[in-house]
């Protein structure tokens, strides 16, 4: 399979804080967890050993403090 790690459409590597070097999906219009393309690239990411956090958007779409604020309730790990 040739992946461009690069050009992820779906994904976004999480940069700082408590997600640091996981990627999450990014819900993009008519993009969905569930959809063929998003499965495939968080696959190809696990597969390179990398984490996908999934989270589930509240509405259209899903924030990056939101999707922090569900990590964090369901992991149970508390803010510094």
């Amino acid at each position: 399979m040739n992946f461009d790690i690069e050009a992820l459409k779906h994904h976004q590597l999480v940069e700082d804080g408590q997600l640091e070097g996981c990627y999450i999906h990014q819900p993009a219009k008519g993009s969905q967890q569930d959809d063929k393309a998003v499965l495939a690239e968080r696959q190809a990411l696990e597969n390179m050993g990398y984490k996908v956090v999934q989270v589930q958007a509240k509405g259209r779409s899903t924030t990056f403090a939101e999707a922090m604020q569900q990590f964090v309730k369901k992991s149970g790990h508390q803010s510094k």
